[in-house]
């Protein structure tokens, strides 16, 4: 079906009750045709999506196990009244793998992955390697004391603590909310 057929205009009636396009063609469908045509094109659109949005969705190890060297890691960012805390996670990484870099009010975690997968079985061998640069640019708000600031890694995930310098910590001001 073209869009064409979908246009009102420019249709003509026939003797036997029918209509027609200007070329002939007869439009009479049945209602299943028309049904399963938008159906089609429905589930067409879904899959489209799909596709595009499951980039976003994929997780940091497929089902195999292997990395998947093209996401970018999950960060999770909290403030509490003495420091700003910043944990991303890396699992399957060492350290050594790892930069922090605080330039100004940005924090920077650059890194990359490399993921080696060896099979040797009955019949076959399989050996896979993949590598792939992230890196991650964090704002941080001002008064935050980017001398003291400490990274640690443990179990696959990098925490990052700021301390707030005393100006900040004396400048937050709490606003009470009441209802209307």
């Amino acid at each position: 079906m073209r869009i064409r057929d979908l246009v009102p205009w420019g249709r003509k009636k026939t003797d036997d009750g029918s209509e027609t396009r200007s070329s002939g063609r007869s439009l009479v469908k049945s209602r299943d045709e028309t049904q399963g045509s938008v159906i089609s094109l429905q589930q067409e659109l879904n899959d489209v999506f799909d596709r595009f949005f499951e980039r976003f969705e994929r997780p940091f190890f497929d089902r195999a196990g292997a990395m998947n060297v093209f996401s970018q890691p999950s960060v999770d960012v909290s403030e509490s009244d003495k420091a700003i805390k910043v944990s991303v996670d890396l699992p399957g990484m060492d350290e050594d793998d790892i930069d922090v870099t605080l330039t100004g009010d940005v924090l920077t975690v650059r890194g990359e992955r490399k993921a080696e997968r060896e099979e040797n079985k009955k019949g076959y061998f399989l050996h896979e390697r993949s590598y792939g640069a992230f890196y991650r640019t964090i704002p941080l708000p001002p008064g935050v004391e980017t001398d003291k600031a400490k990274a640690e890694f443990k179990k696959g995930v990098l925490t990052v603590t700021l301390p707030k310098s005393a100006d900040a910590k004396r400048l937050t001001k709490r606003i009470e909310v009441k209802a209307a």
